[in-house]
């Protein structure tokens, strides 16, 4: 294709009840398109990352890692506000991780966004957002934007200071993003966007800030948004995206809605080309790597240690139960329980599941502590001695 264009504000349905794209459908639009890169900005959340990672890279398409971040009004910890206005919290923006660094800056922005700054929405402030700003672009956003938001309640030249402090904290790679989504509110942004630009140097950038794969999929993503809301389509208070434009739309309608900004659909291409987040799936010596959580244990104890204390110490417990049931486990036997042990902790170390076992007792044995049922479970981690000893199964 001689002039594509790159997709850079995307919601998924991990934008959960406000966007419809699935992910598989969404990557193949995009290859049908003959699109070379895809980006994902999920409201507050990360929950799609890996998901859309590898469905990019099965359809040859580079996948960009991106958030829409919430700003608290102030702190992240200050949640007096309104609850209507909490709902749906004005102050936003998007953010792309530039590299593996910028992938997980996103991680720890969205993990403190639940965290701490959680109030109807997983929000941050701008003492977080500097703090893990490093190896990211940052895109101004929708029309309840950061920028946005201000230019409406504080004038242009409050706007101006704000998109220079941007500029501060992602110096040179801060971009205005424009629209044109059907709604009267962009056509004040999208001029004083083009102002600032030649004011401030910021650069801007073309978007269509998808929420849904296709323009009849409206009523679809409006229904979302009323579940969310527990309100009905007849309710004319509810909250619309405003126009039937928010869909995934071809390189030739993305170029010709903006053929006076040539110049801001070429700089998706340029923005794809600064995005290269690469997995690292398998460690030096071939042995897959799971991005687990490493499971704090004791005292610096390594982990297999501490897993292979706890399945022994839990398997002395099933001795004493079995004797209370008048089911004892004769003493010429325990050897083979341990040397079957010693095998599974073996495997589960070599197969870098040792902490994975040890989450899944974690929140297991906390269930069932306080009364929440638990399944039987199923397969061969279901059914070894160390899953037995560990109160897993």
């Amino acid at each position: 294709m001689s002039n594509p264009f790159v997709h850079l504000h995307v919601h998924t349905q991990y934008s959960l009840l406000e966007a419809t794209c699935r992910i598989k459908s969404l990557v193949k639009k995009a290859a049908d398109f003959q699109q070379p890169a895809l980006a994902i900005t999920d409201n507050g959340n990360m929950m799609g990352a890996a998901e859309f990672y590898f469905a990019c890279k099965d359809a040859n398409i580079k996948p960009i890692l991106g958030m829409d971040v919430y700003l608290a009004p102030k702190s992240r910890l200050s949640k007096g506000e309104d609850r209507e206005a909490a709902q749906m919290p004005n102050k936003r923006l998007v953010l792309l991780a530039q590299n593996y660094e910028g992938y997980k800056n996103l991680c720890q922005l969205s993990s403190i966004g639940y965290q701490e700054g959680f109030y109807y929405k997983p929000r941050i402030d701008f003492d977080v957002l500097k703090q893990w700003s490093s190896n990211l672009i940052c895109l101004s956003g929708n029309s309840r934007g950061e920028i946005a938001t201000i230019l409406e309640k504080g004038g242009e030249d409050a706007a101006l200071q704000r998109i220079r402090e941007l500029q501060e904290m992602f110096p040179e790679r801060f971009y205005l993003e424009l629209n044109r989504t059907g709604t009267s509110e962009w056509d004040r942004i999208n001029k004083f966007f083009a102002e600032a630009s030649k004011i401030t140097g910021a650069p801007l950038v073309a978007a269509n800030n998808v929420h849904y794969l296709a323009q009849d999929d409206q009523v679809g993503q409006e229904v979302l948004i009323c579940i969310g809301q527990n309100k009905t389509l007849q309710d004319e208070s509810r909250f619309k995206l405003g126009s039937d434009q928010f869909y995934f739309k071809s390189s030739e309608q993305m170029r010709a809605l903006f053929k006076d900004h040539q110049d801001a659909c070429d700089r998706t291409l340029e923005i794809a080309d600064r995005c290269d987040v690469k997995f690292k799936l398998k460690d030096d010596a071939g042995k897959a790597i799971y991005h687990l959580p490493t499971f704090p244990t004791p005292a610096g104890v390594e982990v297999k240690d501490d897993i292979k204390a706890r399945a022994f110490a839990g398997l002395e417990e099933r001795y004493k139960e079995a004797a209370a049931r008048g089911e004892t486990v004769p003493e010429e036997k325990k050897p083979e329980y341990v040397k079957r042990m010693e095998y599974e902790l073996g495997v589960i170390d070599k197969m870098g599941f040792s902490s994975y076992f040890l989450i899944v007792q974690d929140f297991i044995n906390w269930a069932k502590t306080n009364g929440i049922p638990v399944g039987p479970g199923r397969g061969s981690g279901a059914g070894s001695l160390v899953a037995f000893s560990l109160r897993i199964t």
